[in-house]
């Protein structure tokens, strides 16, 4: 029973079985398949944070000074990471073949990793008021671990871009 085409183009170019489908497009083990409810609930979420990001400032006199100044300095790395999230799951919401998802997560791993470094240097945050200076010590910690699993994850990433692309090449000639 024909199920669908895994690739846009020619029909009989790729078999149509959904496990053939999932193979071709990088989904095997341990890897779920995306739907686009998924890929439009991340555009919807990353808007609304995006707005938080850009309006703290808005309430920073109600934060008993735990938002300083400098989260201006920070906004431009959160804007860009956001916004490649947004329009990466954009995309993704009509077009996913598994080399594009792969490159797509590895986009989103590198635009992470660079607002999360971003935020370590300028640490606009200061908790020392409020509850002491061990929770800036603690988050800073955090940071640190976020920012070596950000680049685990941006290698992953592109280990499977590779993949997918060289199986898109292979069934291609």
């Amino acid at each position: 029973m024909r199920t669908g085409i895994a690739a846009q183009g020619d029909a009989d170019a790729f078999p149509v079985n959904a496990v053939a489908r999932n193979k071709i497009l990088g989904v095997g083990k341990g890897m779920k398949e995306k739907r686009t409810a998924d890929f439009v609930g991340a555009v919807i979420g990353n808007i609304i944070v995006l707005v938080f990001m850009n309006t703290v400032l808005l309430w920073r006199q109600y934060t008993q000074g735990v938002i300083l100044e400098s989260w201006a300095d920070i906004l431009w790395a959160a804007d860009i990471s956001l916004g490649a999230q947004i329009v990466g799951n954009f995309l993704l919401c009509f077009f996913r073949p598994g080399w594009f998802l792969a490159l797509m997560r590895a986009v989103f791993a590198a635009a992470g990793l660079m607002s999360i470094i971003v935020f370590f240097i300028v640490f606009p945050l200061d908790f020392s008021r409020l509850v002491g200076a061990w929770l800036n010590t603690l988050l800073k910690v955090l940071m640190m671990i976020g920012m070596a699993g950000a680049l685990v994850g941006l290698v992953v990433e592109l280990a499977r871009f590779l993949r997918a692309m060289g199986r898109a090449l292979k069934t291609e000639t």
